[in-house]
């Protein structure tokens, strides 16, 4: 495996990690609205939206920021 392939390697896996905890972090807000895991709902509210948000706008960002030359 050369360079470019451990560098890709390195950014697919990054990619699903970043994925895999924003579908955690909604999961977790999730619960807390519904009354599952004790913890005022506001914060609920929070994660669920934060992980929202990082599940749709990170992943396309380090994307992006990864394609253009110089990285």
């Amino acid at each position: 495996m050369n360079d470019n392939d451990s560098i890709a390697m390195q950014r697919f896996v990054m990619l699903n990690l970043v994925r895999l905890s924003a579908t955690a972090l909604t999961v977790v807000g999730l619960l807390i609205v519904a009354g599952k895991i004790d913890i005022p709902k506001p914060a609920g509210v929070a994660f669920a939206v934060f992980g929202l948000l990082e599940l749709l706008l990170l992943p396309p960002f380090l994307a992006r920021k990864w394609k253009s030359p110089g990285s």
